[in-house]
């Protein structure tokens, strides 16, 4: 399935991408030159072929993290490069619907298609009246409905992407963009832990201004160095892991193999910048997906194979942290780590109070339950505010006694509710749970499809992180939801 050759050249076309973006993030008037010159390629490759539109753009989503690696500013609006490649997809996207309607009087896709996202954009348009009929500030509304806004791009990929090739596409995309958020993640962490004086400056204010991610400082030397989009190394290490369940199945002498070696150190390189992200929301959800990952491998390959995954899990824990440490602590140049590996890993899971992050979330909890309560079925709609105390530093030298008032919460599900409502909520969480049904009928017919053992299992792992971080209310989640739909909808259809 995999083509090497193609991976690696998507590869060096994201890394020339992110080499652009860091010197238009330096040099202003470069910026905007840069940006006018992608959306001009990117619409003349959308007209040619709207797949090719739609590889690019989920690549954006793989690596930008918020989507702000090129952006357009005048007059103080910006526009970032996600917004104007959802702007020329679902345009170019229309005016084809249109011209086939027209000659055909038929669109080329069914209503059955896509029915469980018409019921889901029901509840978000009441989302967006409810906010209005709250009265809820415009600007508010406008920026907290804009990212579900992504879901509209189903209706381009249920017209695109029909055929097994089409996923085999996408994985080549996604396989490359997490190889290079992997590279990206361990050139961070060794540039800081080593001070290359003249590169660390400008890579933390790119990092942070651009929204990719953020680098802190934590002790003896290590940084956290955590990117949104690092949830996507979450989700393909474990279709990783099925890949190389479902590839040693059938083979007796497994560990002479040299393909297994270069896919377990890769299982290990992902691994390790999950660890590096130092984001407890990923750790639950690494913790979750293994946890029915074992269930799944021990119901489709046997108890054996359960214990050899759980031996991979182990032994990948370990070298994963050991390639941290070498990383850290590489003597060349002179490396700053004097850090306790195994201390700094317990401390960060099981701290759950103290930290600025952790106190503010735990502050914004009831006030937010109580305000959910005060609407539970109608909800109050996109841009609805909530005032609670924040113990984070800049937001603290910034107000007089702390009160924070915002519209964006880190308690993911909490968020659904209280903008759309119960029946809302529920309904969400109901569409992730159908689509892992479905899922798993597949699994019952094929259980050496690694794709959909993958697929389910990242959806799984999401709606756990979605607890603690917002993700499903964020193009990224979004985008994994429905290209997960997707791949289950083509799936289903090969083996129907």
């Amino acid at each position: 399935m995999f083509q090497n050759k193609k991976i690696i050249t998507i590869f060096l076309f994201i890394f020339l991408a992110e080499l652009f973006s860091i010197f238009s993030y330096l040099l202003p008037d470069f910026r905007q030159i840069i940006f006018l010159a992608i959306v001009f390629i990117f619409l003349i490759l959308t007209i040619h072929k709207l797949e090719y539109g739609l590889l690019i753009l989920l690549a954006e989503l793989f690596i930008g993290s918020k989507g702000y690696l090129f952006y357009f500013e005048y007059g103080g609006t910006v526009i970032s490069i996600r917004i104007a490649f959802w702007l020329i997809i679902m345009a170019v996207w229309l005016v084809m619907a249109m011209d086939k309607y027209i000659k055909n009087s038929r669109t080329n896709f069914k209503l059955a298609d896509f029915y469980p996202f018409v019921i889901l954009f029901i509840f978000i348009i009441w989302g967006l009246a409810n906010g209005f009929i709250n009265y809820n500030e415009f600007n508010n509304i406008f920026f907290d409905f804009n990212g579900w806004l992504y879901f509209t791009l189903i209706f381009p990929f249920l017209n695109v992407i029909k055929e097994q090739q089409n996923i085999v596409n996408i994985f080549q995309i996604l396989a490359a963009s997490i190889l290079w958020l992997s590279f990206k993640t361990f050139f961070i962490l060794f540039a800081f832990s080593h001070n290359l004086i003249g590169l660390i400056s400008e890579l933390y204010y790119w990092v942070r201004d651009t929204g990719v991610g953020e680098i802190t400082k934590m002790q003896g030397g290590f940084y956290r160095i955590f990117f949104q989009s690092q949830i996507f190394v979450l989700i393909g290490l474990f279709w990783l892991l099925f890949y190389i369940i479902n590839y040693v199945k059938n083979k007796k002498s497994f560990l002479k193999d040299k393909m297994f070696y270069g896919l377990f150190f890769i299982f290990c390189l992902f691994q390790s910048v999950i660890l590096i992200s130092f984001s407890r929301s990923f750790w639950l959800g690494l913790a979750s997906g293994f946890f029915i990952s074992c269930f799944i491998i021990a119901w489709q390959y046997g108890f054996k194979k359960m214990l050899m995954a759980a031996c991979l899990l182990f032994v990948s824990g370990v070298i994963s942290t050991g390639l941290i440490v070498g990383i850290v602590k590489f003597p060349y140049p002179d490396a700053l780590g004097g850090f306790n590996t195994t201390e700094l890993l317990s401390e960060r899971a099981s701290k759950f109070t103290g930290e600025a992050a952790v106190s503010s979330r735990w502050n914004l909890l009831p006030i937010l339950w109580e305000k959910i309560i005060s609407a539970p079925f109608m909800g109050h709609g996109f841009g609805a505010t909530v005032t609670y105390k924040s113990s984070d530093p800049r937001i603290i030298d910034t107000t007089v006694d702390g009160d924070y008032t915002t519209y964006a919460f880190e308690w993911g599900w909490l968020d659904i509710w209280l903008k759309l409502g119960i029946l809302g909520f529920l309904f969400y969480i109901i569409l992730i749970f159908d689509i892992i049904y479905r899922g798993i009928k597949i699994l019952k017919n094929n259980n050496s499809d690694w794709i959909v053992a993958g697929t389910i299992i990242g959806l799984a792992v999401i709606a756990a992180v979605n607890i603690f971080s917002p993700y499903l209310n964020h193009p990224l989640g979004i985008g994994y939801l429905m290209l997960g739909y997707i791949i289950i909808y083509l799936r289903r259809k090969k083996f129907a």
